[in-house]
This record gives structure tokens, sequence and C-alpha cells, in this order.
């Protein structure tokens, strides 16, 4: 999903403004691990988010700067050293593709002094389908 909305205009925002209800349920359907997480008005706003042109195209901007300029800036602070000093909160869905293919923990140790959290039961939707584990997360990090 993540390379789709990156590719360039006018691709993902054509094929999204077609049909923006089958993206929507496709993300919801195929990343949640809770079936029920999302109720038809949850689904509804998301929709209409995505039927909006401009909205879409923001989506898409912000995904194509992940893939360029953002990895820029990551390489340049990488280069000179420069570290994250604030404490920061990493969660994860603990069965989905972070979990298998990384350790979230040491990669954002390798850019952060203090670094905290851990996986959380649930899908791609952390807050959704797991509300009192991540809020539970939240507050042990807020305190």
């Amino acid at each position: 999903m993540w390379s789709f909305l990156a590719a360039p205009e006018p691709v993902p925002e054509r094929l999204i403004a077609a049909a923006p209800s089958v993206l929507v349920d496709h993300m919801l359907d195929s990343w949640s691990r809770v079936p029920d997480a999302f109720p038809p008005e949850v689904r509804a706003a998301y929709t209409a988010q995505f039927a909006d042109p401009a909205t879409v195209h923001a989506i898409c901007e912000e995904y194509r700067a992940a893939a360029t300029l953002d990895r820029e800036h990551d390489e340049t602070d990488r280069g000179m050293r420069r570290r994250i000093g604030c404490p920061t909160l990493a969660l994860w869905s603990a069965a989905g593709p972070v979990a298998e293919w990384y350790e979230p923990l040491d990669i954002w140790r390798a850019w952060a002094d203090d670094v905290r959290g851990g996986p959380i039961d649930s899908g791609h939707f952390l807050p959704e389908e797991a509300p009192d584990e991540t809020a539970r997360h939240l507050l042990d990090f807020l305190a």
C-alpha cells in the first residue's frame, strides 16, 4: 500500500477516486485482526475522507515525501549523528510485518537515547483494535 500511495501523480489519486470505499474496506478488513473494530459509521467517515480529492492528494504527497525527501533528511541526520533527545515511545502490531521483519526497539535506539514500548496484540490499527492496551502504554509512558 505504501508504494502505491507514493506512486507518481495522478495514478493513486485517480484509482482511489474511482472507488474509495473499496480501498477503505480492503485496508480495514485485511489489516485488522478485530472484525468489528470499524463499525459502519466509522467506515463511512474514512470513506468520506478518501472521497475528497484534496485529502487523497495530501495523503499521497505525504507518502511521496516519505519515500524521497524524508529518507534524504534521515540519511543526513544519520551522517551528522543527530539523535532524538526526548523520550520516544514505539508501539507496533505483534501480528504484523513490523514484528516479523524487524526489531523495532533496536531500530529506534539507533536514533534515540530513551526508547520504550513494545508490540500490541492487534492488527495494524492499535488504538481501534486494542484501546486498553494502547492507552496503558501511553499512560505509562506519559507518567
